[in-house]
């Protein structure tokens, strides 16, 4: 695909409860049309209206690579915002209280591109800067309420997710979850319809081979079949339990069924931690903030270490031991 091209009229669409307000078209996004009214927060995205890499950060405060050890972000911060700089690809810089974003992109990077770093890199993490709380999570709704499955890449968030979907069940969110506090419950707020997931993943569950590519760095596609449109929920709902994925490796273990354990407040908080986003690692107040709330979700909603077996066949069982544990609605929080 070509390099994207801002529009004429810049669009309106929903993201994780905010407006994002781009000149760019975001098409993986549900449009929010002139009648509806505004959400929680305005995200402007801009293209071409700061000079790529201007202004110079003060500090550049945190830097990822790849697993070839080669450079894949650098996050700097100066006196009026953040420079998020993806390698080769693109640089975005978000202003100071997360309002604004503007970006410039290398002549090679495709829309798929752009709009998988915007969507699924930057945009968490500027809801962070906002105030608000996300985590790296893929989340289904089920007839007991929203789980979300958190785990590290390669867990299989998606896939199980994937399987769920297949089944009836709405996906709310594959890689960005927001949570809040409402009336004393925490609540899941829908992200937007879109699921990422291996080739064989897609032959193996999918009914169709609606699909668009990731980002032209990984052969990942994006499954948008019209179950994710046709059951896409858009009001957040209560989030009855968390799983924390961990597949298991041992080729004797795949002919086995998938097990729950129950983490303790402790190990609950530190798997929380560590799949939170957040921008300025260096804020302490905001990390003060986060830790607060990420203390009150796992003292309300009760984490369980789900292993899974390497294996297709073993989705069914998986599915209906997370259907058998939220029925039980048990909200017992284990002490550490």
């Amino acid at each position: 695909m070509m390099p994207p091209h801002p529009a004429t009229c810049p669009a309106r669409y929903l993201f994780c409860g905010a407006t994002v307000i781009s000149d760019t078209p975001l098409p993986d996004l549900v449009r929010v049309t002139a009648a509806e009214p505004a959400a929680e927060s305005d995200i402007v995205v801009r293209h071409g209206e700061r000079e790529a890499g201007r202004p110079s950060p003060l500090s550049w405060f945190l830097s990822f690579t790849l697993s070839t050890g080669e450079p894949w972000l650098a996050c700097g911060k100066g006196e009026d915002g953040y420079l998020l700089r993806f390698f080769e690809l693109a640089d975005f810089f978000v202003s100071r209280d997360g309002r604004t974003i503007d970006y410039a992109l290398k002549p090679s990077t495709t829309s798929e591109t752009f709009s998988h770093l915007l969507l699924n890199q930057v945009l968490p993490l500027v809801l962070n800067l906002q105030g608000r709380e996300a985590l790296h999570a893929t989340a289904v709704q089920t007839p007991y309420g929203v789980c979300a499955f958190t785990g590290p890449a390669g867990a299989g968030k998606s896939t199980v997710a994937a399987s769920f979907l297949l089944e009836g069940y709405p996906v709310l969110s594959d890689d960005c979850l927001v949570l809040e506090e409402a009336d004393g419950a925490i609540l899941a707020t829908p992200a937007y319809p879109g699921l990422r997931l291996w080739g064989d993943t897609l032959e193996a569950l999918t009914q169709d081979d609606t699909s668009v590519g990731v980002a032209q760095y990984t052969s990942k596609q994006r499954y948008v079949g019209g179950l994710l449109h046709e059951r896409f929920p858009t009001a957040p709902m209560p989030l009855e339990r968390i799983y924390s994925l961990e597949r298991a490796e041992d080729p004797a273990d795949e002919g086995r069924p998938s097990t729950l354990e129950p983490l303790s407040c402790q190990a609950s908080f530190m798997d929380l931690i560590a799949s939170a986003f957040r921008l300025d690692v260096t804020d302490r107040t905001m990390l003060a903030r986060q830790f607060a709330f990420l203390e009150r979700v796992v003292s309300r909603v009760p984490v369980r270490r789900l292993r899974i077996p390497n294996s297709f066949a073993a989705l069914p069982g998986t599915r209906e031991a997370v259907l058998q544990d939220l029925e039980t609605h048990d909200h017992a929080v284990v002490e550490p």
